[in-house]
């Protein structure tokens, strides 16, 4: 181009000093013809430049990038320009390309997932429904939210009033089923526009599998409580059942019995009275999941309580060669408590003693009780097992933890929340290798 413009310009003037200034006029003519058809060509040139930028920027404007600017004869300016017109050409194919691609991947992975998901804009029109959404709802098409309406009215009543990020549960029934929809809601922007992303999950099959998995976790517990009394009851019958036969296992005459083992039978079935009634009561009380426990409270002297939990668990821990050692401290000690539910707390925690002393020489659980401070019983339950150890300290009382082999892991768990129901506390402590106590602070 400046090539061209400086001989254009050197013609011209050297046109203008022949045809001036000397007497070759003629040959000062020829040289102006050939200026102006340089200026010609020029132009043409320049139009031409002109007219491929523009139907170049007119291509990328409306998207089409398949326009060719090869030139077989190209001039060294004019080969340059076309072919960075080309290279631009592919490089915006080569990104349509990638866009396309990225997009049919995209909608794809959209189309297989087994959530359905609905999108629309700030008008409630329908930008996307995928091919879960059509399943769920039935519809092979859905152009605006309000078509919900034909779905579900309460369907649509919860999307509209669902605001972003947050987690709705509705019951819709579609083509005759019944669904528990689990609809969540999440907004973005694109192209300076909004939309509203809404994924819908049917959760029916996780409820009913978490509502077995509850039910299940409420027998285990109810059949760890009756466990706990149940086997020690039947330890004392066979106890009491043992003293009712001789030698030979032919019943024995009432009359043969001594002062002393028919206050032994009438202890042990007074104890066996005592505990199956509380077991009843304890069961009545979890028999309603929308109730509460509530205790009935009463003042409880400690002495009469530790003897009745003595009479009861005596006879197993001896089967297994455990001592249990009751120290109820001084004899007006007394707490405001519900026995029953107490009953309950100190059969769990001397039961996990038990179970800890398992190989260990001369094992022996100490159920004690002194006065606390601002007039509270401390009511302590020891053992000279293996211990906690320590990384399991902090889950003891956490629901179905458990570290025993076969252990329900509700004990504990329950045991504090009856002790929380008489406005006390449950705490432990424990060295491994020596042993655990667990505390109960009652009013």
């Amino acid at each position: 181009m400046v090539g061209r413009v400086l001989l254009l310009l050197g013609l011209g003037y050297a046109a203008l000093y022949v045809g001036t200034q000397t007497h070759f006029w003629l040959v000062g003519f020829w040289l102006g013809a050939l200026a102006a058809v340089l200026t010609g060509e020029l132009i043409r040139f320049v139009e031409r430049s002109d007219r491929e930028l523009g139907n170049f920027l007119l291509s990328v404007r409306q998207g089409d990038f398949s326009t060719s600017y090869a030139n077989p004869h190209p001039s060294a300016a004019d080969g340059r320009l076309r072919d960075a017109y080309q290279g631009l050409m592919r490089t915006f194919q080569q990104l349509r390309s990638e866009r396309e691609s990225n997009q049919h991947y995209l909608q794809t992975i959209i189309e297989h997932v087994q959530v359905a998901l609905l999108c629309y804009d700030e008008s409630e029109t329908v930008a996307l429904m995928n091919t879960a959404a059509r399943h769920l709802f039935g519809k092979p098409y859905l152009g605006h939210l309000s078509g919900l309406r034909t779905v579900d009215p309460r369907l649509l009543e919860v999307v509209q009033g669902l605001e972003t990020g947050k987690r709705a549960l509705v019951k819709v029934e579609m083509n005759g089923k019944l669904f528990n929809l689990s609809v969540q809601a999440t907004s973005f922007r694109r192209l300076d526009k909004r939309y509203k992303l809404l994924s819908f999950q049917d959760i029916r099959y996780e409820l009913e599998a978490r509502e077995v998995e509850a039910w299940q976790k409420l027998i285990r517990v109810l059949t760890h409580e009756i466990m706990n009394s149940a086997i020690p009851i039947a330890t004392l019958t066979a106890v009491v059942d043992g003293m009712l036969e001789d030698a030979g296992g032919n019943p024995r005459d009432p009359a043969t019995l001594s002062h002393e083992d028919v206050s032994d039978l009438r202890n042990s079935l007074k104890t066996i009275r005592h505990r199956s009634r509380g077991l009843v009561d304890f069961v009545k009380a979890y028999q309603s999941l929308t109730q509460p426990v509530t205790p009935s409270f009463q003042r409880v002297p400690v002495g009469e309580l530790f003897a009745r939990i003595g009479r009861l668990l005596q006879p197993g821990l001896n089967q297994k060669g455990i001592r249990l050692d009751t120290r109820p401290g001084p004899e007006s000690l007394s707490v405001v408590a519900d026995p029953d539910l107490v009953e309950q707390v100190l059969i769990n925690l001397i039961g996990n003693a038990a179970d800890a002393l398992t190989g260990v020489n001369n094992p022996v659980v100490v159920l004690s009780a002194r006065p606390g401070e601002n007039g509270r019983c401390l009511i302590g339950v020891r053992d000279n097992g293996c211990g906690i150890r320590p990384e399991a300290m902090e889950h003891v009382f956490v629901p179905f933890y458990t570290t025993k082999p076969h252990g329900s892991g509700i004990g504990l768990s329950v045991s504090r929340q009856l002790v929380s129901l008489h406005q006390g506390t449950l705490s432990v402590d424990s060295v491994p290798g020596e042993g655990t106590v667990f505390t109960i602070t009652l009013p």
